[in-house]
């Protein structure tokens, strides 16, 4: 009777052990998991973003008494809405409005405000408005400057070209005064830098030394009140030049977003 042994086969090297295998399976499993919670997690925020955004739009419509007809638009930026809620702040609005009626004038605005709180009651760290205007717009508002008519007006070459007609021994001379915008103590400063008639441009000093103190009424610097176009609590900071369209711009910090604020308009003294 012979004696029977059981010989134990070597591990074949070339088939990875089945720990390794279940790690590997496992990491995928949780890869594909991680993947469809981030694509969760973009998606839900995408919705709270645009339903953020419908919310300020409808605000702004209402504090302003804004007709449907005229467009409005707010993007919530920065991180995570989601986050951001749960913070109590938001870290931008940029909210715009095309063909938007302001008084008298007819504009495109935006409004950009940062470090906004969920409690309208609060503050936001900063808010700066942006109304741009035409030329047929920044005629209405510039009107009539110091007495003088103003015939027509073209904005080029980053100044406001003012064509208006001055009497000179009783003859009327048509000339055209380029003027420099800015904004100055809450005003709209038109500084002179050149006047063109009968084919010449003269320069402020130039002028004077031609016609004296004829040349004055349209070498002044004028300035004109917009208070009543903007927030009272706002006043004019900025002025730009962009092809032909000026954009005047207003800036404030630690201010109260609310009806109130779009709603009382500031008043000029009178003069």
């Amino acid at each position: 009777m012979s004696d029977q042994s059981t010989v134990s086969l070597p591990p074949d090297p070339a088939a990875p052990p089945r720990t390794r295998r279940r790690g590997v399976v496992l990491w995928s499993v949780l890869a594909a998991i991680l993947v469809v919670l981030i694509v969760a997690a973009v998606a839900l925020d995408g919705v709270a973003r645009a339903y953020a955004g419908t919310l300020i739009e409808n605000k702004v419509r209402s504090s302003l008494s804004i007709p449907a007809s005229t467009p409005v638009d707010a993007k919530v930026g920065g991180a995570s809405v989601l986050l951001q809620l749960l913070a109590g702040k938001l870290e931008r609005v940029d909210v715009s409005s095309k063909g938007l009626a302001v008084g008298a004038l007819t504009g495109d605005a935006t409004l950009t405000a940062t470090g906004i709180p969920i409690d309208q009651s609060k503050p936001i760290d900063h808010a700066r408005l942006e109304f741009t205007v035409d030329e047929t717009q920044l005629k209405t508002l510039v009107g009539t400057v110091s007495g003088i008519p103003v015939n027509s007006l073209t904005v080029q070459s980053g100044a406001i070209a003012l064509a208006t007609t001055i009497t000179v021994l009783g003859i009327g001379i048509p000339v055209t005064v380029a003027v420099a915008p800015s904004a100055v103590g809450g005003e709209l400063v038109l500084t002179p830098k050149s006047v063109t008639f009968n084919g010449q441009t003269l320069t402020p000093a130039d002028l004077r030394k031609t016609f004296g103190s004829l040349a004055d009424t349209l070498l002044t610097t004028q300035k004109i009140c917009v208070a009543q176009f903007l927030p009272k609590a706002l006043a004019l900071d900025a002025v730009t030049v962009s092809g032909s369209n000026v954009a005047l711009a207003v800036s404030a910090d630690n201010v109260t977003l609310n009806s109130d604020l779009f709603a009382t308009k500031g008043v000029c003294a009178s003069k």
